[in-house]
């Protein structure tokens, strides 16, 4: 039975394996400062090599990190010391009880790459994050890199799904929470901004490919469905489920206030290649599962 040790395993990506590997032949645990994990600690505690030497996990997938760019951005030490802190002293506690998992599984992001020209973005592209967000989250992958661990590296596109807290991240989850809501969905800078989006269960499916894949290691693989999709598409998807909803509401971005791209999506032909892994969830059927699912809880609220 393959032990698998999840951190941040009550956050949206983290929850959305635990419950996909509960018919697999796997023992799995979550550890995190959320009262939902299966152990409630914070990574930086010295009790972390404990927890490690009493699990010992075959597979440690490492999915607690800072919050979001704007976030990040907003408190800087927290989100350092959240995201490549906590990786410091995770590495750190392997090494002292001298842990040698089959593999170590990271959620990097898209945000690494930062500014780009030539789209789609390949895995060989240039890593210059505009953002603290994607600093340390880069750093968090030399910190891998430089490491002697069996590493897989995903660089996750803007994940989306039902159950996703719209105050942490995800754009569609913002959109789908205003406009439920009858208010107007907040639209940064221009409506003609594109991103690549990924349905949960799509993320899901790669993590446990790449979790039982003997022969994959020491890889960096873009995730997400490779596909550029406007804000003003997305939308427009939208308002066919939410017809009566006030339109959108237009702001400026803080963050990218003379941003030069209108926006970035992945070349994924590698990890298609490489682990035998397609999306099955295009925009629209993700959409429409989601808005399902949210419609199936409403209905169970009143």
């Amino acid at each position: 039975m393959t032990k698998i040790l999840i951190t941040g395993g009550s956050g949206f990506i983290g929850l959305s394996l635990k419950e996909s590997l509960k018919n697999l032949s796997c023992e799995v645990i979550t550890i995190g400062r959320s009262e939902n994990e299966n152990i409630r600690i914070d990574l930086s505690s010295n009790k972390l090599k404990n927890i490690l030497a009493d699990f010992k996990p075959d597979v440690i997938c490492h999915f607690a990190s800072g919050s979001n760019i704007a976030r990040a951005n907003e408190n800087k030490e927290k989100e350092y010391s959240d995201t490549v802190f906590a990786t410091e002293n995770l590495m750190k506690s392997i090494k002292e009880i001298n842990l040698k998992p089959e593999k170590f599984i990271y959620l990097s992001s898209q945000s690494v790459y930062g500014v780009v020209e030539d789209l789609p973005i390949s895995e060989l592209h240039s890593t210059k994050p505009v953002t603290v967000y994607g600093e340390n989250k880069l750093k968090v992958e030399n910190i891998l890199r430089d490491s002697e661990l069996n590493y897989i590296i995903f660089r996750i596109s803007s994940v989306y799904g039902p159950q996703q807290n719209h105050l942490k991240s995800g754009v569609i989850a913002k959109f789908v929470n205003n406009l439920k809501n009858n208010k107007s969905p907040i639209v940064f800078n221009s409506i003609d901004i594109f991103s690549d989006f990924i349905y949960i269960d799509d993320v899901v499916s790669a993590i446990t490919k790449a979790i039982f894949e003997k022969n994959i290691k020491n890889e960096i693989f873009n995730l997400g469905l490779g596909k550029p999709t406007t804000l003003k598409e997305l939308l427009d998807i939208l308002y066919t489920d939410f017809p009566l909803a006030p339109g959108p509401e237009f702001q400026n971005n803080s963050l990218y206030p003379n941003k030069e791209q209108k926006g970035l999506y992945l070349d994924i032909n590698k990890i298609q290649k490489s682990l035998n892994w397609t999306n099955k969830y295009t925009l629209e059927k993700g959409l429409k599962q989601m808005l399902t699912g949210l419609n199936e809880k409403v209905s169970l609220n009143k």
